[in-house]
C-alpha cells in the first residue's frame, strides 16, 4: 500500500492517507469537515441577501 502526506485547508495539519484515496480526503478531522460545511453555508446565505 502506498500512502501520500496531505494538508488540512481547514486547521493546516499534516496527514496521512492511502494514495487510491488522495483526491477524496480533503479535510484531517470530522471536526475540520464540518468546519468547512457550516463555512459553505454561511457564504450561500450570504450571497442569496441582497441589499
Amino acid at each position: 500500500m502506498e500512502y501520500v502526506r496531505k494538508t488540512c485547508p481547514i486547521c493546516g495539519s499534516k496527514f496521512v492517507v492511502l494514495k487510491k484515496v488522495e483526491e477524496k480526503a480533503i479535510y484531517c478531522t470530522l471536526e475540520c469537515l464540518s468546519a468547512s460545511q457550516g463555512k459553505m453555508k454561511r457564504e450561500r446565505s450570504s450571497s442569496l441577501i441582497t441589499v
